[in-house]
């Protein structure tokens, strides 16, 4: 396992960097990052980024260049407690975004990308969970970004200088924008949270604690999903969330294996 100054255990699966961490780790190295008027950025990381990072260079380097890459997908977590790391939890975007605005620490958050609507009922949704909670946002153009776009984006959350920027683009989108942006970041950290908007203000359900528990959170989605437009979400599911799926559970032994023996030099 590898650790860098001040940073928790790191391990890996294809070479993709999961932070062996609990939330309350997570939080205190984010904290760190502010307060030394730092800047950074974090990827919620989960099995189908995992394997995504293994064909696409781009998603690969932002992941491992991040400060943090949490764990966001109980396989994973299995799959680092089978190496010894007993002190990483399961921390989905919801978790974590959740949490910290709930904690009344005096961090100012700003709320990036998704609708306009969606991005003024989370900054409802967070005044309902902690009365002192300070938190703006903005909803960006559907559409992919040139340099002026992310000059304006940039621009603009450093005029409100805020210290902890939640990201929803969706997952890898949203990693490697917060590794190219991040030079022109004055301060602060970014944190991609994907669809974490949506399930904070309830437009998306979450399964059952006995179905996440078992790692099948993905089944539950994949099924309101088909529910909702099979059309639509049948080919995109067969092609990649199931194929990435069946990839992870193929190279899981041998990953295994590998990091076992790697660990024990």
């Amino acid at each position: 396992m590898q650790t860098g100054t001040g940073y928790p255990v790191i391990v890996k699966f294809r070479g993709v960097k999961i932070n062996a961490i609990n939330y309350s780790d997570a939080y205190g190295l984010i904290k760190h990052i502010v307060e030394a008027n730092d800047k950074g950025y974090v990827c919620m990381t989960d099995v189908g980024n995992v394997i995504a990072a293994t064909q696409d260079d781009g998603l690969y380097q932002a992941i491992n260049s991040s400060n943090l890459s949490l764990a966001d997908g109980t396989p994973l977590v299995w799959y680092a407690k089978l190496l010894g790391c007993v002190e990483i939890e399961r921390i989905s975007g919801l978790d974590i975004m959740s949490k910290m605005l709930s904690e009344r620490d005096g961090f100012k958050h700003f709320l990036l990308g998704d609708t306009e609507q969606t991005v003024d009922r989370v900054i409802e949704k967070a005044g309902s969970l902690n009365e002192t909670v300070r938190i703006t946002g903005y909803s960006p153009p559907f559409k992919d970004f040139d340099a002026d776009d992310n000059r304006l984006i940039m621009e603009m959350i450093n005029r409100e200088n805020p210290d902890v920027i939640w990201v929803s683009f969706g997952g890898g989108k949203q990693e490697k924008w917060m590794l190219q942006n991040l030079s022109g970041l004055e301060r602060g950290v970014m944190i991609g949270v994907g669809a974490a908007f949506k399930w904070l203000i309830g437009d998306l359900i979450l399964p059952p604690k006995a179905i996440q528990k078992l790692g099948l959170q993905w089944m539950y989605r994949i099924t309101q999903a088909l529910i909702e437009n099979p059309r639509k979400y049948g080919k995109l599911i067969v092609t990649k969330v199931l194929k990435r799926k069946f990839l992870f559970l193929w190279h899981f032994p041998g990953e295994v294996m590998r990091a076992r023996r790697e660990y024990r030099r």
